[in-house]
């Protein structure tokens, strides 16, 4: 059974327009987006700015409630989750947030925000908590001696060490990590990435990891999906998505990745074309016709139909059977 289910999930977001300014239409953040997470497997979620991604990460966790759509955990439906169940969930789905100095209350020390976590789902007696508490810092690569110290005291990577162990600290089955390491050093990002890679294969929990950096979705996913105006336009597994990507949007994703070598070719411009439309006005059929290059009649009409083109590698595109 997944983790986690996802089965059309939908969230608009109203948008009041004033006094004056009359009824505006709804800001369509997550628009029928269907996903699984399994144990043990790190599935990231990359697209622009404004694309959902952060969103559904929220909406995944009960943070925000939904339009429509069902989200399930261990089978059950969060919406219908209630005293004993919703404790559990709560306990046993955590996210580690992007920006590590705003995570972390800065008028308590660590010992307090990570024991805070293990006194209120009495995950230890009193008399273990240090020996919890030390057995979590060691886990993160701090010492025992960090525990008496402010946030302050403490560098970027060091901050997001010390959420990844809070988020440890209730034993969950999966972290949505939203941007754990876009605000961190790129030397100091790798050291968190291989430390997340080493705590799942030591935990076996599922991660939901968010990004706009694709160089870091490859590292650490097993399997991505491809977000774009509030929908999913690719999904497979890592090596398909990277070696063989289907979609005009992922190409383009993927063209955009700064080369360390630039040749002749390499000079055209790889920016993709126009902005991100608007959320709460997405346009009619494929909402990548806008900017897409391959674009004819039959995407800016109709709407299309999510496609396989590999094991476990879907595609939402008219003309995915031509790059196949």
């Amino acid at each position: 059974m997944p983790v986690l289910e996802i089965e059309n999930l939908v969230k608009h977001f109203s948008a009041g327009g004033g006094l004056f300014a009359g009824k505006k239409k709804p800001v369509r953040a997550v628009d029928g987006v269907s996903l699984t997470l399994d144990r043990g497997e790190t599935l990231g979620i990359v697209g622009e700015s404004g694309s959902g991604k952060s969103t559904l990460g929220l909406l995944s966790l009960g943070l925000i409630r939904k339009t429509s759509g069902k989200i399930l955990f261990l089978g059950s439906s969060v919406d219908e989750l209630q005293g004993a169940g919703l404790t559990l969930f709560r306990r046993k789905a955590q996210i580690v947030f992007q920006n590590p100095f705003a995570s972390l209350n800065p008028r308590m020390i660590i010992r307090d925000i990570i024991g805070r976590v293990l006194e209120i789902h009495g995950i230890v007696p009193p008399g273990e908590m240090d020996g919890r508490l030390k057995s979590l810092l060691g886990e993160v690569g701090l010492r025992e001696d960090h525990w008496s110290r402010y946030p302050h005291e403490f560098s970027g990577g060091q901050r997001q060490r010390i959420a990844i162990a809070r988020a440890l600290a209730s034993d969950p089955e999966f972290i949505i990590l939203d941007e754990p390491t876009s605000a961190l050093d790129v030397s100091v990002q790798a050291q968190i990435l291989n430390l997340l890679r080493d705590l799942q294969e030591k935990r076996g929990h599922a991660y939901m990891f968010i990004s706009h950096n694709l160089a870091v979705i490859r590292h650490i996913s097993s399997r991505v999906a491809v977000m774009y105006l509030g929908r999913i336009m690719e999904e497979g597994p890592r090596n398909s998505i990277f070696s063989h990507p289907v979609h005009p949007y992922t190409r383009a994703l993927l063209a955009s990745v700064p080369k360390p070598f630039v040749t002749n070719e390499d000079i055209e411009d790889k920016v993709i074309a126009g902005d991100i439309p608007s959320p709460s006005n997405p346009p009619p059929g494929c909402r990548f016709s806008t900017r897409c290059p391959f674009c004819i009649p039959v995407c800016r009409e109709r709407e299309p139909e999510r496609k396989e083109v590999g094991p476990k590698h879907s595609v939402v595109c008219h003309r995915a059977e031509e790059w196949v």
